[in-house]
């Protein structure tokens, strides 16, 4: 696995967008997105998928969960970033999913993705 990891951003709010990229291109990963839309976000999924995923479950098309479902049947590690959900359900649905609430510390986003990155390195 190369060095550089492709983490796809689903995120609706473009200054939260916009600090998630900027957090995860300073960790030297490559960014995909941020998609606004599942549909648009989708789309990516079904020609070059990532190899982990920063996703607010809210989308300005609607909830995140079939890319989200996609995603999981595929191994991508998944990383919630959002404010609008219960941590335990995400959880159970999305076994090994992290869930970050809005707003978030960078350093605790930052933990995450490095954490999810040590496991893709092993896989």
């Amino acid at each position: 696995m190369p060095d550089t990891i492709r983490v796809m951003v689903a995120e609706d709010e473009p200054l939260i967008a916009w600090m998630l990229e900027d957090i995860l291109s300073g960790m030297g990963l490559q960014v995909v997105g941020p998609f606004a839309t599942v549909a648009e976000a989708r789309s990516c999924v079904s020609s070059e998928p990532p190899e982990l995923a920063l996703l607010d479950v809210d989308l300005a098309d609607g909830v995140v969960y079939p890319l989200a479902d996609t995603l999981h049947a595929q191994q991508v590690p998944i990383i919630f970033h959002t404010g609008n959900t219960d941590k335990v359900d995400l959880k159970n649905r999305y076994g090994g999913a992290e869930v970050i609430p809005k707003p978030s510390n960078p350093k605790r986003l930052q933990i995450a993705v490095e954490t999810a990155r040590t496991l893709l390195k092993r896989a």
